[in-house]
């Protein structure tokens, strides 16, 4: 490893690398080739945190590594990417970009902190960049020229985003300034990609960081017109819950539409702009009414409408006239806790006294629409009053309403 220079110094024990690993680097190391581990894992081994996922580079080509490792995988032979499976985890292969070695390999890679390689045999840490500095000051800087690096993958834009949200570090100017100019070529980058980063930049522990970078640089604007500008504030005060955070996020925004477009889950889009159908939460009807608050429970679930008190508090956390919107905030959950307490909650039609056969048989008629309609009227009325949920209760009420029904 003579041939790469580095301005930082130190190593990593090899205590702290798992056997796996390192016996794969010393197989592809024993073939005659280079290799060592790059990328985010020698950031975090350097950082002292927990590493997920290691990556080797190489100069072997992918078909000598799996010729060395039957059972690795081809995931991306163009980009000369294998996949290894082992006891820790898959472990990505890839051969050195840019055909210049190692150094070339690095020269290439996207910020100085993730520049680093490091020899498992050796421990030693390479670091021809500063990355190590950079962790040292906390800043995400470019390798060489960040309009370059750009250049070679927009994408890196939105990754800058999600690392500053990640590790709470500052984005040096100028990459920022770089990420401004390259924000219209996102529109030529995979869907799945950015979503990719934007579910891992709501679910970092500083997503303040990445937010509002996004929205500096107007690359937010480009990804999800309308959000709010209190939207990084918000986001950073909720716990980390990917549904409720990206409701956060998505307030002012056509939701649905953002999520799709990013390819991020349908289930997600779907439940997001339930939320915001009903938000804010305590304007949804009396919130001092039981049966409006089951209603809200019907239509949410007990898992959605706590989501929507916890976005509701940290917004009015915000407010300085929250005083009204925090009294029906109040009333509301008082209410809820006192359904809860009484239980018996009957939401839906599974919950009715009476099933779809039952109403069958008590009003004499075969399957179709009544049915539905009639059991969907008993919903209703045990919202409205949980006590006639009965089979006595709710056949009287049947009768009733099969009086009222043309036929």
């Amino acid at each position: 490893m003579a041939q790469v220079s580095a301005r930082g110094s130190g190593t990593i024990p090899s205590a702290a690398l798992p056997e796996p690993v390192t016996e794969l680097v010393r197989l592809l190391v024993d073939d005659g080739h280079e290799a060592v581990l790059v990328g985010g894992c020698v950031r975090d081994l350097v950082r002292g945190a927990p590493v997920h996922d290691y990556d080797v580079a190489t100069s072997a080509p992918p078909e000598r590594v799996l010729e060395l490792v039957p059972r690795a995988v081809p995931i991306g032979l163009r980009h000369g990417t294998v996949m290894v499976p082992t006891p820790c985890g898959p472990v990505d292969v890839t051969r050195f970009r840019g055909g210049a070695g190692l150094r070339g390999d690095l020269a290439r890679r996207d910020l100085t902190v993730n520049a680093m390689a490091l020899e498992p045999a050796t421990g030693e840490i390479l670091d021809p960049f500063g990355g190590r500095a950079d962790l040292t000051s906390r800043r995400l800087r470019a390798v060489g020229d960040p309009r370059s690096r750009l250049a070679e993958d927009p994408l890196r834009a939105l990754r800058v985003a999600r690392l500053a949200a990640q590790l709470d570090f500052a984005v040096d100017v100028e990459l920022e300034e770089a990420c401004c100019e390259s924000a219209p070529a996102l529109e030529g980058v995979a869907r799945e990609r950015l979503g990719n980063e934007i579910a891992g930049l709501l679910a970092a522990p500083h997503p303040e960081r990445g937010l509002a970078f996004l929205r500096r640089t107007g690359i937010e604007a480009r990804l999800a017109p309308g959000v709010r500008g209190d939207a990084a504030r918000i986001v950073a005060a909720l716990p980390t819950d990917p549904v409720l955070r990206t409701t956060a996020w998505l307030r002012d925004a056509n939701a649905e539409s953002v999520l799709m477009r990013l390819r991020l889950p349908r289930s997600l889009a779907t439940r997001v702009a339930r939320l915001l159908a009903v938000h804010p939460v305590e304007e949804a009807g009396a919130p001092e009414s039981p049966a409006v608050v089951r209603r809200l429970l019907r239509r949410v679930g007990e898992q959605d409408l706590k989501r929507l008190v916890a976005l509701r508090r940290a917004e009015l956390a915000e407010c300085d006239a929250a005083g009204s919107a925090l009294e029906r905030l109040a009333d509301l959950e008082a209410t809820w806790e006192r359904i809860r307490r009484e239980g018996a909650l009957a939401l839906s039609r599974r919950d009715l006294a009476l099933d779809g056969k039952a109403v069958m048989q008590h009003l004499g008629c075969r399957p179709g629409r009544a049915v539905g309609r009639a059991l969907e009227h008993l919903t209703e009325c045990v919202l409205e009053d949980p006590t006639c949920n009965t089979d006595e209760g709710l056949r009287a009420i049947l009768d009733a309403w099969w009086e009222t029904q043309p036929r």
